[in-house]
């Protein structure tokens, strides 16, 4: 997920604080990272009077943010504390996803396969959250995309952009839209339907996300099951459009 460049400094603090919530920091936690990466360094009276927690509570934060790895605290009087460059930490939280991970496909492995529950959807939340992993699957996407919204310009320049990379390197991308665009490369067949409400996206046959039109809200799947019967009702509707709604 990417934090527009035109968004204020409030609105980006407020998803940073979201985001951390997210990754299981604390209130104080997140509070104390903000103010770190506000500031070049500070002591506790300083993120005192940034973040209003008081002096105690300061101390266990600072004390488990140093232990993570993600807080250098410098001795002296008084002692002062910065924030781990941020590429380091890109590398310490990419290292424990990829250990997350492999654990997890490794408890897959050793699962029973009896009363599984063969197709699951997810429950995706938030513009961002949503757009990025639209952004994910068209990156990934090594043979074919079949794509369904209102209009192209509503999935934005970046996704758009992808979209066409995708196409020059040889994915077959097909788009049912509601409205015809000059903006996707020629190579990109699309064929008209007016009444395009929601937006879908097939990648391969094997991930499928519909999602509303304002990209609040989506469901995804990499159940091939699910994402293969999914691809075969949109194709149904490609088909009924006729050739005569590809763009020449």
């Amino acid at each position: 997920m990417s934090l527009s460049s035109d968004l204020t400094i409030d609105v980006v603090e407020n998803r940073v604080t979201e985001i951390l919530r997210d990754l299981g920091f604390g209130a104080h936690e997140s509070a104390v990272i903000i103010a770190l990466n506000q500031l070049a360094s500070a002591t506790v009276a300083d993120l005192h009077s940034l973040t209003g927690i008081h002096h105690a509570n300061l101390y266990a934060v600072l004390d488990g943010l140093v232990a993570k790895g993600i807080v250098i605290g410098n001795e002296g009087r008084p002692k002062e504390y910065q924030f781990a460059p941020l590429e380091h930490i890109e590398d310490l939280l990419s290292s424990k996803i990829r250990q997350l991970v492999d654990g997890l496909q490794r408890i897959q492995a050793e699962r029973t396969t009896e009363g599984a529950v063969p197709a699951l959807i997810y429950t995706i939340r938030g513009t961002q959250d949503v757009r990025s992993k639209l952004a994910s699957m068209i990156r990934r996407a090594d043979e074919r995309i079949l794509l369904v919204g209102p209009t192209i310009d509503l999935f934005g320049d970046d996704i758009i952009g992808l979209l066409n990379d995708a196409s020059e390197r040889g994915v077959k991308v097909r788009a049912i839209l509601g409205v015809s665009s000059s903006k996707l490369d020629r190579r990109i067949q699309q064929r008209i339907k007016k009444d395009t409400l929601a937006v879908n996206l097939v990648r391969d046959g094997t991930e499928a996300v519909i999602s509303m039109p304002d990209f609040s809200v989506c469901g995804w799947a990499d159940n091939v099951l699910i994402s293969q019967q999914f691809e075969g009702f949109l194709e149904q509707t490609w088909k009924s459009r006729g050739r005569l709604d590809d763009r020449l």
